[in-house]
């Protein structure tokens, strides 16, 4: 049996991801609901939306966003974030993580 670091992070992304409409009061409370689905994500704030493409049963929005998680790392940390976010349902792409940082417990 191996064991395996699980340390809560601070990530920077710019992200892609399709909201629902009609699920929430703001596009950026959808946004950060989205992410929020993600399973290892616990906090999320959204700095700002850049672009926004409606669609008919959703919209398409590309946005920055400061995320806190918590990982179970079996290779390089921005690659773990990377692919942790981009099996989150309704995120369609990863763009760029921008930066990580180890949050103290």
């Amino acid at each position: 049996m191996s064991l395996q670091a699980t340390p809560t992070v601070e990530a920077s992304v710019d992200i892609s991801l399709r909201v629902p409409r009609g699920e929430s009061e703001d596009l950026q409370s959808g946004v950060a609901g989205v992410l929020a689905a993600v399973e290892a994500v616990s906090e999320v704030t959204v700095d700002r939306v850049t672009s926004v493409r409606p669609a008919y049963t959703d919209i398409r929005v590309d946005a920055d966003a400061t995320l806190l998680l918590t990982l179970s790392i079996d290779g390089d940390l921005d690659g773990v974030v990377e692919a942790r976010l981009a099996d989150g349902f309704g995120v369609t792409a990863v763009h760029d993580v921008v930066s990580i940082d180890r949050v103290e417990e």
